[in-house]
């Protein structure tokens, strides 16, 4: 694909068609497998598919703008899972659709390397779809718009998330089911709901991996990385009815706080971003410290429970006496956040403006409830790792709250690689939401994937990374759910990698594929794939 200008906003109906020119192909000879001079195991010192990084890149971005034309939001996947199954059908592959929505299918191996152990590619087809302030966007109907830029060589969004997480991923399979990346027999599986309870990992037949020796997740963030290990989560649901009143206070006012980085719950959160609904609720408290007197009407923040809130709002109503004082002491707390936050939220912004006209407002009670419950909450890093510098060991993220005429809805995710410091979070959330007077369930958001030292496949990963790069890759755990965790409880035999292009700020306006990325990665899947032989001897 060409591209022309700095920044080339290519509109994905703009590429529909061109994937049905790409049709399968027989895969090109694969070249015969060298011992190392590392140890018992051998992998592939050369690629099998001979393409330069551009055709590479052009490849991969044709397939992502596929994807990008189909709406895809958590828990509306009905017409981008009927697209694959489409999609599939046309690479001369017979897909398998369950009732969540789950794809699944096989592919031939390419000539030459059909005796090599069944692999699975794996990859979510669902996204978080976050609109910047001001942006109109409708996720159900709308296509994302993605800007090529020129200048750096990535991809983003024109005011929305991108989706390349997971989009990059399955992108990167669409490319090796047409053939154009050399493997063995694969069984592609593209799930549902990743991002936002995993109910199609959950759910997925484990007939599904029966038979598969290997499975390569696609869904990493970082290409100099392999994943080979993720914590378990859950989510607090919480939810509350209020009763409302006569406001006692004549003037209604707005509260709009916007610009925050926001992010992935897990993989941002010991960065120590601001979550804007707690920012939200400490202004409230510094406005009754300060003595101002306020009633409220609503506060509404977030959008999906794994993602680090980057706006929140509120409605109140107050004497006309007191606007001053609301003014400055707003002031005075945007300045102390800037401060704070220095360095992490540069973009932070407070505005205040005239409300409309209330005729009603929660009652004390209520709103002291609410209170209780954003100044209370235990949110950001709880743990972090004592054997992994860095890593993040257990954490709680206020994901979603709203309180209004229509009641409190409450969305909490929390994560742990240690099962009683999740237990912990888990108890404090459920004892909070009943001492607030929310009702309260638990809903399980993903398993832990264990570290295996031992794994093959990982040694085999480290081994052809070294040979492609001339250097170490590097072996991480994620403070974060994979699917990977629940694979693993389907068939405990099965070892696992997860590995992917760099990506930044996911789940967020900001979202960025660096498209240098990809051809490393590109080769270190067809260099595992094309070398998993070595690990049948």
């Amino acid at each position: 694909m060409k591209k022309t200008g700095l920044a080339l906003l290519l509109t994905a109906a703009m590429l529909c068609g061109l994937l049905s020119a790409c049709g399968q192909s027989s895969g090109e000879e694969a070249a015969p497998q060298e011992e190392t001079a590392a140890g018992e195991e051998t992998a592939r010192t050369e690629l099998v598919s001979d393409l330069e990084d551009a055709e590479i890149i052009d490849t991969v971005v044709e397939n992502f703008m596929q994807l990008a034309a189909v709406p895809r939001p958590s828990h509306h996947e009905e017409e981008i899972s009927a697209y694959l199954v489409s999609w599939a059908g046309k690479q001369d592959c017979e897909a398998v659709q369950d009732e969540m929505g789950n794809v699944m299918f096989d592919v031939p191996a390419t000539e030459g390397l059909e005796d090599l152990p069944l692999t699975a590619l794996q990859g979510h087809m669902d996204m978080v779809c976050v609109a910047a302030d001001g942006v109109e966007h409708d996720f159900l109907a709308d296509p994302i718009q993605v800007i090529w830029n020129d200048k750096d060589d990535t991809l983003t969004a024109n005011g929305t998330s991108l989706g390349a997480d997971d989009g990059a991923g399955v992108a990167l399979i669409m490319s090796a089911v047409q053939g154009r990346l050399a493997h063995g027999p694969l069984r592609v599986l593209i799930t549902v709901d990743e991002e936002d309870g995993m109910e199609g990992a959950f759910n997925m037949d484990a007939a599904w991996l029966r038979g598969v020796d290997y499975l390569i997740n696609i869904d990493n963030e970082v290409s100099n990385e392999v994943l080979v290990s993720t914590a378990a989560g859950d989510a607090v649901l919480g939810s509350g009815s209020v009763t409302t009143q006569a406001p006692a206070g004549d003037t209604a006012v707005s509260l709009e706080l916007k610009g925050l980085k926001g992010g992935h719950s897990g993989v941002e959160i010991g960065k120590g971003r601001l979550n804007g609904i707690l920012a939200m609720g400490r202004l409230l408290d510094q406005l009754t410290q300060a003595g101002v007197g306020w009633e409220l009407v609503s506060l509404r923040g977030g959008t999906a429970s794994n993602a680090i809130p980057d706006k929140a709002s509120a409605e109140i109503v107050i004497d006309a006496a007191q606007k001053e004082a609301l003014e400055e002491t707003a002031a005075a707390f945007r300045d102390a956040l800037a401060e704070e936050y220095a360095g992490i939220e540069d973009g932070v912004q407070l505005l205040v403006s005239d409300g409309p006209e209330q005729e009603s407002v929660l009652s004390q009670a209520d709103r002291d409830n609410v209170m209780t419950f954003l100044t209370e909450i235990r949110d950001g890093v709880n743990t972090w790792s004592a054997d992994m510098e860095g890593l993040v060991e257990s954490s709680s993220n206020l994901g979603i709250f709203t309180a209004g005429p229509e009641g409190v809805s409450v969305s909490v995710n929390l994560r742990s690689s240690v099962g009683s410091l999740e237990d912990e979070l888990l108890n404090g959330h459920l004892a909070l939401c009943e001492r607030c007077g929310y009702d309260a369930e638990t809903v399980r958001m993903a398993d832990p994937w264990p570290y295996d030292p031992d794994s093959r496949l990982l040694a085999l990963t480290r081994e052809v990374y070294r040979q492609l790069n001339g250097e170490e890759i590097i072996v991480s755990a994620v403070h974060a759910g994979l699917e990977c965790g629940t694979f693993a409880e389907l068939n405990p035999d099965m070892e696992m990698v997860s590995i992917g292009p760099d990506l930044s700020d996911v789940h967020s306006p900001k979202e960025t594929l660096y498209l240098d990325s990809v051809p490393r990665t590109w080769r270190l899947l067809e260099g595992i794939l094309t070398s998993l032989g070595s690990l049948e001897s």
